[in-house]
């Protein structure tokens, strides 16, 4: 029988159920798993900012944006790397320099640093243009640099900040600013109080064999960002992947001890303390530092 090797980011193997991956959380972890999901739902209320139709603006966009302006909530300058690798791979390196600047940029931006920190000052209408034309770079790193000729990138008329910033609809440009007024009245200050460590956009020392990036870390809390319009309800693959990001820093250099689901639409923040999420998840004692020791080693077996 040949060796797994594994074939994609955490967010692919988990949709795989012959990845092994996939099976080391169903194995060891679904034994509380309905109790857990059950007690989500309960605490969802109603939907506080409604989705819009695919052909006012992307549902997929919208998300990745509203991650992007979740960054600049938490820093005024976050880095931009992750849409610079996509920029690079469809030419628009001088469009993002140049929108840098113009965000206030002086260097290459905060991925780590002692929170909690002041957001953003930067014009309302102008920081949602920037996260939509941010999230369009991060598309094309995300899906490949076919995207930047079939998707909106390719239908840009230059290659300026000037032209990114206009690509954002109007009804974009409202669902950003209706997900921000819930952001800054719920998310905001459940973090406020939490020092330590913050990380925007995190990657983890087992992101070498299988990449996986987190939204953000704030003060050991780690925190998943979900805009679907659909009702809460917490997903297997949802679950499994904030636990694969705890799992995947082999060092515990982020020192996570929660985890938590933000649904923005429903301004819905669920936490778990990962002492007592693990072991109800596992039916029996089990500790984050056994569990990370033990995927660290499948990683390490399946590693390309």
């Amino acid at each position: 029988m040949s060796r797994y090797v594994i074939r994609g980011p955490l967010t692919y193997e988990l949709a795989q159920k012959d990845s092994p991956v996939r099976r080391f959380f169903d194995d060891r972890l679904a034994a509380g798993l309905k109790d857990v999901q059950a007690a989500y739902r309960t605490g969802a209320g109603p939907v506080l900012v409604p989705g819009v139709p695919r052909e006012m603006a992307d549902a997929g966009t919208i998300g990745t944006a509203a991650d992007w302006m979740m960054r600049f909530l938490v820093h005024p300058v976050p880095s931009l790397g992750l849409a610079a690798q996509g920029a690079s791979l469809c030419g628009m390196l001088p469009a993002l320099q140049e929108l840098a600047v113009m965000l206030g940029f002086r260097d290459s931006g905060a991925g780590q640093f002692s929170g909690p920190a002041k957001g953003t000052g930067t014009e309302p209408d102008l920081l949602y243009r920037a996260c939509w034309g941010l999230a369009l770079l991060t598309e094309v790193y995300r899906r490949g640099p076919a995207i930047a000729a079939a998707g909106p990138i390719g239908r840009l008329p230059d290659i300026s900040a000037r032209s990114l910033l206009a690509a954002a609809p109007d009804a974009g440009l409202e669902q950003l600013a209706a997900l921000r007024t819930v952001m800054e009245s719920v998310l905001l200050p459940a973090v406020a109080a939490r020092g330590g460590l913050w990380a925007i956009g995190p990657v983890f020392a087992g992101s070498q064999i299988m990449p996986g990036d987190a939204d953000l870390i704030a003060g050991g809390l780690l925190i998943e960002l979900k805009t679907g319009s659909k009702k809460p309800s917490l997903g297997v693959t949802d679950l499994w992947q904030m636990l694969g990001y705890v799992f995947m820093d082999y060092a515990d250099e982020f020192a996570m001890t929660d985890v938590a689901l933000f649904s923005a639409r429903y301004g819905y923040l669920a936490q778990w303390n990962l002492d007592t999420l693990l072991p109800q998840l596992a039916g029996r004692p089990v500790t984050a530092a056994a569990l990370r020791a033990d995927f660290r080693a499948l990683l390490e077996a399946c590693r390309g």
